[in-house]
């Protein structure tokens, strides 16, 4: 896998669901987002009063800011998810 430091210079080409595993150290699911990484998400976003439906680039740049290490294309991910939801 394409290292945190790579994406972020080059762009990430991982898949997002792999490194969302990786990141919140969840293997419990093997598609879609791990629970763990769906829970922090619906409660950074519930905490910053932010819907997804609405503001999907606010909610990027908060969970970008919440978790640092997050790639763009990660954190994108993270509000499709949520806005499916």
């Amino acid at each position: 896998m394409q290292s945190e430091l790579a994406a972020k210079i080059f762009g990430d080409r991982a898949d997002p669901s792999e490194r969302l595993q990786r990141l919140f150290d969840d293997y419990s699911t093997t598609m879609g987002a791990p629970p763990s990484a769906r829970e922090w998400t619906a409660k950074v976003l519930r905490d910053r009063k932010i819907d997804p439906k609405l503001d999907p680039e606010d909610a990027v740049v908060a969970l970008r800011r919440a978790y640092p290490r997050l790639t763009p294309k990660v954190a994108r991910y993270l509000v499709e998810d949520a806005r499916q939801r």
